[in-house]
């Protein structure tokens, strides 16, 4: 399915906020989406094959009312969020829905987007979005970084979760190119929210990497201690 584009050839999304979620492209998220703005979002852009963005959040805008039952929860909006500019989109796809009106949903995350634009307000946000590509590197060093990424990711799983060694795949992982595998590690693992928003905005394959590695190291000198 072809992403819309905007005569500016933006692509156009509708965005999904939610507070301390970073999800980076390569990446099938599955949601359950209950208000009913983000109900309505989901079917008009499936029919109208528009992306659907994923984002962390700078702030609340309103509050949720308090103490709904689940039937009141169903057929209000909860609380409202601001979006960040950086984040990931892709097409949306419906698993399942229930009789009183969820929606089961996975969402393929394919393209790593900046906002331009806001076009719509309300019942949900509408933006024209750009991609965000990585700025060129040295390729060399870049899968050095890898490499010591995957030690450190081996030597915190022999300590924390050694079944999990067994799945570890080493060699799929170093095969990845920097910039992928620096979106993929968060297939596995999850750092602090506005640190993982960080590194989403980062445009440099190489400084990513380093903070990756950075905070891999200091996780497992801790762990030690």
């Amino acid at each position: 399915m072809i992403a819309k584009l905007t005569m500016n050839n933006f692509f156009e999304v509708a965005i999904f906020p939610i507070p301390d979620l970073v999800v980076f492209p390569r990446t099938v998220l599955p949601l359950h989406v209950f208000e009913p703005r983000y109900r309505t979002m989901i079917e008009d852009s499936i029919q109208q094959e528009r992306m659907i963005g994923v984002c962390h959040t700078k702030k609340k805008i309103s509050s949720a009312r308090k103490n709904q039952s689940i039937k009141e929860a169903l057929s209000s909006n909860q609380a409202t969020y601001e979006p960040v500019e950086v984040f990931s989109a892709g097409q949306c796809k419906i698993t399942e829905k229930t009789k009183d009106g969820r929606i089961y949903v996975n969402i393929s995350l394919q393209y790593r987007l900046r906002l331009v634009q806001e076009t719509q307000t309300l019942p949900y946000r509408i933006c024209s979005c750009e991609i965000l590509e990585d700025e060129s590197a040295d390729p060399s060093r870049l899968f050095q970084h890898q490499a010591d990424i995957i030690n450190l990711m081996r030597s915190i799983m022999e300590q924390e979760a050694p079944r999990e060694l067994t799945k570890f795949d080493e060699t799929a992982w170093l095969k990845l190119g920097p910039e992928d595998f620096s979106f993929d590690i968060f297939k596995i693992m999850r750092f602090p929210p506005d640190l993982m928003q960080s590194l989403l905005e980062s445009t440099n394959t190489e400084k990513r990497l380093l903070l990756i590695k950075e905070t891999l190291s200091n996780g497992l000198q801790n762990a030690r201690k």
